[in-house]
């Protein structure tokens, strides 16, 4: 438990010392015919929001009535509204108020109004399902799914899913980012059934592989404290049955493990764009109790992930990220274990797998703007909510390292892990993200080619 405490330190204290004023954001300026500091917010109007209600987007913005409007604001609430995921193209337009001194030059800290202008995206659809579990183009799923993003025009997301391939599930899952204004409350509710096909390494010691039949359930209720600074809560129900039981598979002779875990995690999230950010720091706290009341599942898992992304000159953004899980109390089921080589990756090694209870990594990237993200329209494509295209494309120089290990094993430099690389990052509309890299270990070996969808962190 040293480990985690000294993680939990460092990220916990490293964003209080690094505590940002919102009018000095060092993101990429917004051209525009204002001066900076000078002008005072005198009203916020929205335009083009047909479904989506005004609040929704004045709650992700800095600038409120009152506020001095700068170049580096206007950017940063750009970046968050486009965040939301409901827009293709985000514009904000500062309009000087006509009163001025009796030369015709404005006074100091005049005001003025800032147009807010969005264009939506699609809401309501069904939608074909393709994807990599585990990032891998070997764990290709598919499926077709039913979705409403902005239900009521407040956010509120519903999704309906049914997958085949690998890992096949069905899932329902409704968010409510509002359930109460007075209090700041969110919602977010989920069931889903899965087959999951077995990643322990332990487990397969004891026979063939095998699947794990997953039933999950789980109620989250939260409160938005600020802009940046959310807490949540829930409880779930989770039942595991394995298609072969064998010793070690699951903690009940049985070869189902049934039982209610209790969740509460913390949040300060001060990234511009959620997608690939280029500013701003996230920090996640979370710890969970899983099993209350079960005589087999009975142990508790902390988890800490702190992220920085520094914008310097020229549009050069260096990000990092450091990040533990750590266990405690009874014993941890094989399935509860923690792995590199399938969701958490080691570029250089990316298909190399490691097991244990305990994990900590940390990544760091430059990345460097080839194309600054722009748009362009086509007024061809008969659809106008697919008429906005953004794009923009980085090159991108990163390292990764890190260790899994069990509780009865010390943590020793020789267990980690890492690599090295470039590559070419691509940002799309619908905030999606390619990457094409090209990674070596951190010893002496063979690169590798990576093709992956998503940031890596």
């Amino acid at each position: 438990m040293k480990f985690f405490f000294c993680i939990f330190f460092s990220v916990v204290m490293l964003p209080l010392l690094h505590a940002e004023a919102i009018d000095s954001l060092a993101v990429q300026p917004v051209e525009g015919v204002f001066p900076d500091s000078t002008l005072r917010v005198a009203k916020i109007i929205i335009a083009g929001n047909e479904t989506t209600k005004g609040f929704v987007i004045k709650r992700e913005m800095t600038l409120k009535v009152g506020s001095l409007i700068t170049h580096r604001a206007i950017g940063y609430d750009i970046n968050r509204i486009y965040s939301l995921r409901l827009f293709n193209r985000v514009d904000i337009e500062v309009i000087p108020d006509s009163s001025g001194n009796d030369d015709g030059n404005k006074a100091p800290d005049s005001t003025a109004t800032l147009l807010v202008l969005v264009n939506e995206r699609w809401f309501f659809y069904p939608y074909p399902i393709f994807g990599l579990k585990d990032h891998s183009w070997s764990h290709l799923y598919y499926g077709l799914g039913v979705v409403h993003t902005n239900f009521r025009g407040r956010n509120e997301q519903v999704y309906a899913q049914f997958v085949l391939g690998y890992d096949p599930y069905v899932s329902f899952q409704y968010v409510n980012p509002l359930i109460e204004p007075e209090w700041n409350l969110f919602l977010n509710t989920k069931f889903q059934y899965a087959v999951i096909r077995n990643k322990s390494l332990v487990s397969l010691q004891n026979g063939p592989e095998f699947d794990e039949r997953h039933v999950d359930g789980e109620i989250i209720l939260g409160k938005r404290f600020s802009l940046f600074s959310t807490a949540s809560a829930s409880i779930e129900y989770t039942r595991i049955a394995v298609s072969d039981n064998r010793a070690g598979r699951t903690l009940s002779p049985s070869g189902t493990d049934s039982y209610l875990s209790f969740n509460a995690g913390y949040q300060y999230d001060t990234r511009d764009l959620g997608e690939y950010p280029g500013y701003g720091t996230l920090l996640t706290i979370g710890g969970s109790k899983l099993g209350l009341r079960q005589s087999e599942v009975n142990y508790q898992r902390y988890d800490v992930d702190y992220r920085r992304y520094i914008p310097m000159t020229g549009g050069v953004v260096f990000a990092a990220r450091i990040f533990g899980s750590a266990v405690q109390g009874g014993t941890v089921p094989n399935y509860g274990h923690v792995f590199y080589g399938y969701n958490e990756r080691l570029r250089g090694r990316f298909n190399d797998i490691k097991e244990g209870e305990n994990i900590f990594g940390g990544n760091a990237e430059l990345h460097i703007p080839i194309i600054s993200p722009s748009y362009i329209r086509f007024e061809e494509i008969p659809i106008e909510q697919f008429q906005v295209i953004r794009y923009a494309l980085y090159l991108a120089l990163f390292a990764d390292g890190g260790a899994a290990w069990y509780r009865n094993q010390p943590l020793a430099l020789d267990r980690f892990l890492g690599g090295y690389g470039l590559g070419l990052h691509f940002l799309l509309s619908y905030s999606a993200v390619g990457r094409i890299e090209y990674a070596f270990p951190g010893k002496a070996g063979k690169g590798e080619l990576i093709l992956d969808v998503g940031a890596a962190f």
